[in-house]
């Protein structure tokens, strides 16, 4: 089939190496993997013009912003600045205004060329895939994967909360399959008037050929001066919603029991500088190795070097609607995994049998997990390898490729039947 995967998140760069970068890049793979052409839309390609940018297995259309937009933004942050103000409203316009150009450019240039269906990442005031499916006259599947309005409320004090919320609403009730990333987050869909017939649980996956036991590389252990001893590794964004401002004392209270144990930290963030500067204060410099963001390739190789990877979730201020990336990334290189009970994290996790479970902010409880694991290697064996048969048997990206594509399937059958039944 042909397939236009619609991703309009100003602040998803595809090539870069965020999360949602990774997830977008690895499900169009897997999409083509099973012989579909795929044409992906983005108005944003890297985050950083120093960044080497990650290859994709598709047909690339880069659609920025345009220049009345970009002309109407810069006029709102002057406003700000003469007023003295900062808010998040000249973001916002720029996501608006970028939805409504889009839609109209991108109906332009497939309305001659229509795929078999419209696949898009849901993101803020994003409606043009609901526009440009009525207009093609062609199925949309929309790939949820947080509570787009909640979040922005929650977290960057938007100033246009109820806007957002409508626009989601909208967006969700037109969509013909919703994919959610977790049950609750399918919940949440349902609660703003998706039909719950529509929504889909669809969790993220890993692409076992790259993610999978192995042993440690040498070269990796050489590179980031991990040594011999054992390893705790983190990997993801430096934020306060993963958790992160717990590792510095983690480490502190294993190191004495772990002669030569390092602290793995892989990723980048706004807590670094916070993170770097605990660790100094607590005389842990030498035991903590922060690599910065990396690209998605070398993320294997060093997962395998951990013996235990920690995803130390807080408890949020709403539902834990998320599907960690990190989560199915280290089981399925044979990890243990100790991670906050959480969620989707308590489906995924069978406590003591392919991971170990904390309660989430509880850091004695956190801290009993990693020595029980660093204690007892069999136990590391066991449970990682555990781990692993679960991820690869159930959770991947061409088992996700092939839910959605067998979904695309009976959409457009259901509409060819209903034209024929109506001519």
């Amino acid at each position: 089939m042909k397939i236009l995967y619609l991703c309009p998140d100003l602040g998803i760069p595809v090539l870069g190496r965020k999360g949602a970068s990774v997830h977008v890049r690895e499900l169009v793979a897997a999409f083509g993997r099973a012989g579909h052409s795929v044409v992906v839309a983005t108005p944003q390609l890297n985050k950083s013009p120093w960044e080497e940018p990650a290859e994709i297995e598709a047909s690339l259309m880069h659609m920025p912003p345009g220049p009345e937009a970009v002309a109407a933004v810069l006029a709102l942050k002057t406003f700000n600045e003469t007023l003295g103000l900062e808010n998040s409203l000249p973001g916002e316009l720029r996501r608006i205004l970028h939805d409504q150009e889009w839609g109209m450019r991108l109906k332009r240039r497939f309305e001659n060329h229509r795929p078999d269906f419209i696949y898009e990442r849901a993101s803020l005031y994003a409606t043009a895939g609901a526009f440009l499916a009525r207009e093609l006259e062609r199925p949309l599947i929309l790939e949820l994967n947080s509570p787009l309005a909640v979040e922005q409320t929650t977290y960057r004090a938007t100033g246009l909360g109820e806007l957002a919320a409508q626009a989601e609403r909208w967006t969700l009730a037109r969509a013909d399959a919703v994919l959610a990333v977790s049950e609750l987050l399918r919940d949440y869909a349902i609660s703003l008037g998706a039909d719950p017939d529509r929504v889909h649980v669809v969790p993220n996956g890993v692409d076992t050929e790259r993610f999978h036991p192995g042993e440690s590389d040498p070269e990796t252990r050489k590179r980031w001066g991990l040594g011999d001893g054992p390893v705790l590794g983190f990997v993801g964004g430096l934020r306060l919603w993963h958790g992160v401002k717990v590792l510095p004392a983690v480490l502190e209270r294993l190191a004495p029991n772990h002669p030569g144990l390092k602290l793995a930290i892989v990723g980048d963030g706004p807590l670094r500088g916070d993170l770097e500067r605990e660790v100094r204060e607590r005389g842990l410099g030498d035991n903590t190795v922060f690599t910065g963001s990396l690209p998605h390739e070398e993320i294997a190789p060093l997962i395998r070097r951990f013996d235990v990877a920690l995803a130390p979730y807080p408890r949020p201020d709403h539902d834990f609607y998320f599907s960690p990336l990190k989560l199915f990334e280290y089981m399925a290189c044979g990890v243990p995994v100790v991670a906050a009970g959480l969620g989707q994290i308590e489906e995924v996790v069978r406590d003591g049998e392919t991971g170990l479970l904390y309660p989430p902010d509880e850091l004695n409880a956190l801290v009993e997990a990693c020595e029980r694991l660093l204690s007892d290697p069999d136990l590391r064996q066991r449970i990682g390898s555990a781990a692993a048969k679960e991820i690869h048997n159930h959770y991947t990206w061409d088992h996700n490729a092939e839910r959605a594509s067998t979904l695309a399937r009976s959409l457009i059958s259901a509409r060819d039947t209903t034209r024929g039944t109506d001519g």
